[in-house]
């Protein structure tokens, strides 16, 4: 299985591909191949030809949540395709319609949902919406929506709102999901996350309960962990079980402020990740 960062933050060194605050990866495993979340621009495709990687392969395209660092880069999917004669139709998986609710930053003053209508997504893609999890390959799967097993994670909403029955209203992001592999030794499985909005500890749990394993080899993508939306309480507690996990390669990336990734790698050595980075699982 192969992992392989599309769009993040930061490019690798010496690496000279196109970084942007957003996310998006893709993903090999046996005969699949899966295009996880889009970025904000069309940045991810070019990223994508420079790696050598043909977009149009995807056999699922996940949209992780619907805030538009992470969906809003499928306006430009749905371009390139058209421009370059794609034949057929991948699984868009989403978890649930409510991905796509109007999402605002009042603080902002801009729009932050989704930007492509059920309509047109539907000329390109065979949408489903899926809360369980699919799996994808024998050993990757596509994790719904997470199992909430703490009580320190998730504390408080997002600061954006979402627009529900005609009333802007908190946000958790709910609909949001990830990717897990399981190693083929059977006692490891790799994380894969985009923003990891349920928390990266609940993430982490649900990964080896739906694979059935007790050892978190791989952790790739972003925290949401951020000085000023989380509290010590939630630090102090996510590093104590960080710590505990021994996770093997820790790369936390996207929507990781500094303060907040010195506190992590200080519970485990958190490898660097950017544009381009290419982590392999057995």
């Amino acid at each position: 299985m192969k992992a392989t960062v599309l769009v993040e933050n930061h490019s690798l060194f010496n690496k000279f591909y196109n970084a942007e605050h957003g996310y998006s990866a893709w993903l090999e495993d046996e005969h699949v191949k899966v295009l996880y979340d889009t970025g904000y621009s069309d940045k991810f495709i070019k990223n994508a030809i420079e790696l050598g990687i043909d977009l149009r392969m995807a056999d699922y395209v996940v949209i992780s949540h619907g805030h538009y660092d992470h969906s809003g880069g499928l306006k430009y999917l749905i371009k390139y395709y058209e421009e370059n004669a794609m034949y057929r139709k991948p699984v868009l998986l989403m978890t649930t319609p409510d991905i796509m609710l109007p999402k605002y930053q009042f603080e902002w003053n801009v729009p932050l949902g989704m930007d492509v209508s059920m309509e047109v997504l539907e000329k390109f893609f065979e949408v489903r919406f899926v809360s369980e999890p699919l799996w994808l390959t024998e050993n990757l799967v596509y994790m719904g929506i997470t199992e909430i097993t703490n009580d320190f994670e998730r504390e408080f909403p997002q600061s954006p709102k979402i627009l529900r029955n005609g009333k802007w209203e908190d946000d958790y992001v709910d609909e949001d999901t990830q990717l897990a592999y399981r190693h083929k030794n059977g006692k490891d499985v790799s994380v894969f996350t985009a923003c990891a909005h349920y928390g990266i500890c609940n993430i982490m749990e649900y990964a080896k309960k739906l694979t059935g394993v007790k050892h978190v080899h791989t952790y790739l993508g972003g925290s949401h962990l951020r000085s000023d939306e989380v509290s010590q309480h939630q630090m102090d507690k996510t590093c104590e079980y960080v710590r505990n996990e021994k996770i093997d390669r820790f790369y936390i990336c996207h929507d990781t402020d500094l303060n907040c990734t010195l506190q992590l790698a200080n519970a485990c050595p958190v490898m660097e990740a950017g544009v381009g980075l290419v982590v392999e699982c057995d």
